[in-house]
Parts: structure tokens; sequence; C-alpha cells
């Protein structure tokens, strides 16, 4: 009787690992990918985007191209060496940074303004002249300004223009728009919250199932890893596609992979972090409650 009863019990605790399993593995899942979709449209995921593919220096190169910044065929090669300091690049990158997230999170963008290019323009002029790139004395430099606030008005609408031919204005389309809000709509803080609280406490209920061996602890651990896993696959695979395309991809395709890419490999970070300390603090564990 007690053999039977035993076998049971262990069947029993089988079957509810079993679905506590399930149920950690679909939370933990849904949680890590909330998470990596809030991290896809950070800040810090449009900045790599914008790096990685050399946004900003594609858009320098356009804009010396089209011709926009010579000023009438003056200043061209000082123009040029301005565009391409340091000031303009964090100017151009702040600048592709807050259009790509305004349009993401569905809010207007405006275009660059003459008083905030004037401004990014004589901050790269006084970076040229410190660093030796460019040489005027202060009356040239009184002549420059002049022409540089004459012309302000055609530069930035051909800046403008050089803007939105890129896409970089326009990056997200209509498709792109909606499976975003889908995926934010899906993956809210809401659920967010929600996932991970139900994560912890399928976690917690696999340490009182085996709270003898341990085992929850280790299951815990894998089930988290296994989710960690899927999306460090994800990640790899986008990144695959972005390198075999090469060229072939927009610009603007081509940063909402590495994007996307970021915020997976956030989530790897986040679930190889967690479920490695449960799998390391397993044996840890069960040898200071042996000890005790």
């Amino acid at each position: 009787m007690d053999l039977c009863y035993n076998g049971d019990m262990r069947l029993l605790r089988g079957i509810l690992g079993f679905l506590l399993a399930l149920i950690l593995l679909a939370s933990a899942g849904l949680a890590l990918g909330s998470y990596a979709v809030a991290e896809t449209v950070s800040e810090d995921a449009v900045e790599k985007a914008i790096t990685e593919t050399d946004a900003v220096g594609k858009l320098t190169d356009n804009i010396i191209e089209h011709n926009t910044v010579n000023l009438g065929g003056v200043y061209g090669d000082t123009m040029q060496a301005i565009l391409k300091s340091n000031a303009m690049t964090e100017f151009f990158t702040a600048y592709t940074t807050r259009c790509l997230q305004s349009q993401i999170y569905g809010e207007g963008m405006e275009e660059i303004g003459a008083d905030d290019l004037n401004a990014a323009f004589s901050k790269g002029t006084d970076e040229c002249i410190e660093n030796g790139s460019i040489s005027m004395d202060r009356g040239e430099r009184a002549l420059f300004d002049e022409a540089l606030n004459t012309a302000m008005p055609n530069l930035t609408k051909g800046i403008n223009f050089v803007l939105s031919q890129m896409n970089l204005t326009s990056f997200v389309d209509e498709d792109t728009a909606s499976q975003i809000e889908l995926a934010r709509t899906a993956t809210s803080t809401e659920v967010r919250y929600g996932a991970t609280g139900i994560a912890i406490l399928a976690c917690v209920l696999l340490f009182a199932l085996y709270w003898r061996s341990k085992f929850g602890m280790l299951l815990s651990g894998i089930m988290i890893l296994v989710v960690a896993a899927f999306f460090f696959v994800l990640s790899m695979m986008i990144d695959q596609t972005v390198e075999s395309s090469g060229t072939g991809l927009v610009l603007s395709r081509q940063m909402l992979y590495i994007m996307v890419s970021y915020g997976a490999q956030q989530a790897v970070r986040v679930g190889t972090i967690v479920g490695g300390a449960m799998i390391v603090g397993c044996p840890i564990f069960k040898l200071v409650f042996r000890s005790r």
C-alpha cells in the first residue's frame, strides 16, 4: 500500500512539475519578450543602429554629393570639413535618434530648424579651427559666418530634403508601424509585470515541490535559459540576414533589424544571468541547507 501511495505521489509530483515548468517557460518567454520590445525601441538601440549602419556618415556624404553646402562654391572644402566634425556628427546622431523614436511611438517629428543647424555648424567650425583642419583668422571667420547665415535657409532646406530622400524622416512605414504597435500592446508594461509575477510564482512552487532535492531550482534555471537561447537564435538569424543582404537592404530596414537584434540580445543577457544564477546556486543552496 505504501509503495503504491509513494508511486502515485511521485507521478502526481512529476505531472505538477511538468505543468509548472510549461507555465514558467511561457511566462518567462512573455516577460523577456516584452523586455526585448522595450529595448528594441530604446535610445541605445537607435544609436547602435545609427552607428553600425554609418547612417550619419552616409547622410554627410549625400549632403556633400547634392552640393548642398558649397556656399556658392567659395567654402566647399571648409564646409565639408565642418560636416565631418564630431560636433556635426553628434548633432545629426541626436536628431536622427529623436526622429526615429518619435516615429516608433507614433509622434510627429519636425524638420531640422535653421537656428539649431546654425548653432551646430558654429560649434563644428570652432572644433575644426582648434584641431587645425581648417584655418581662419578673425576677419575670415566673420566673413564665413556672414555667408553661412545668409545661406542658412537654403542650407536647412537642402539638408532636410536629403534626410527625406534617405527615409530617415520616414523610417517607419505603415506596415512596420502597425507591427510595432501590436508588439508594444501585446508586451506592454502591465503584461511584462504580470508575466514576471507568474514566472516568479511558478519558480516558488517548483522550489517547494522539490524542496528536498532542490531540483525545482535547477529546473527553473534550465527553463529560463531555454527562453534566453530562443532570443539568442533570433538575434543570430537577424544578424545573418543583415550580413547576407549587404547593400540589398535599404538603410531604414537595416537599422530596424539592428534594433530588433539589440532588443533580443538584451533579453538574452537578462535570461542568462537569471537562469545561470539559479543553476549555479542550486548546489550551493543544497549544500547550505544540508549542513543545517
